[in-house]
C-alpha cells in the first residue's frame, strides 16, 4: 500500500523533476523527507494535507530544527505542501526570520494561501514578503 505521505512528498517532487533546472534527486540522510536536489540543495520537506484554500501550519520539532541548522551545505530549504492547493520553498535564512532554529522547543510556519492570491508566510518571529503561488520549484533551483 502506498503510504500517504509518499503522495504528498511526490507532489513537491515531481515539480522539481519537471522543471528544466532540475539533473539529480538523492535521499540526504535517514530522516524522511530530507533530499538533496542537483548535488548541492538541501530539501526538507513538510506536510500539511489540510483541503485548502486557507491555512496551513507547518510545525518544525526540536530535531527538525537542528537538522536544518547544522546542514553544512550553502542551499538548505524548507519545501512547505500546502495539501492540494499549493507546494513553496523558503530558504534557511527566510526560515530563520520566522522561527528560532537554536531553541529545542517546536515551532509552528503558517502560510496562508488564500484562493488566486500571494502566499503569505509567517511565524512567531516575523513574517515574509508575499510570495507568488507560480515560485515552486524555481525558487528552489535557481
Amino acid at each position: 500500500m502506498i503510504d500517504h505521505k509518499d503522495f504528498m512528498h511526490g507532489a513537491a517532487l515531481v515539480a522539481i523533476a519537471d522543471s528544466d533546472m532540475f539533473t539529480a534527486l538523492n535521499r540526504a540522510s535517514v530522516k524522511y523527507g530530507h533530499y538533496v536536489v542537483n548535488h548541492d540543495r538541501h530539501l526538507f520537506i513538510k506536510y500539511n494535507d489540510g483541503k485548502g484554500p486557507g491555512d496551513y501550519f507547518f510545525t518544525f520539532s526540536g530535531e527538525d530544527k537542528k537538522r536544518i541548522s547544522s546542514e553544512p551545505a550553502l542551499q538548505v530549504f524548507a519545501v512547505l505542501v500546502c495539501g492540494n492547493e499549493v507546494v513553496t520553498g523558503i530558504a534557511r535564512d527566510e526560515l530563520s526570520q520566522l522561527i528560532p532554529l537554536a531553541t529545542a522547543a517546536a515551532s509552528t510556519v503558517k502560510v496562508s494561501a488564500q484562493q488566486g492570491r500571494q502566499l503569505k508566510v509567517s511565524g512567531p518571529n516575523g513574517r515574509l514578503p508575499l510570495i507568488s503561488r507560480r515560485s515552486f520549484p524555481a525558487r528552489v533551483l535557481s
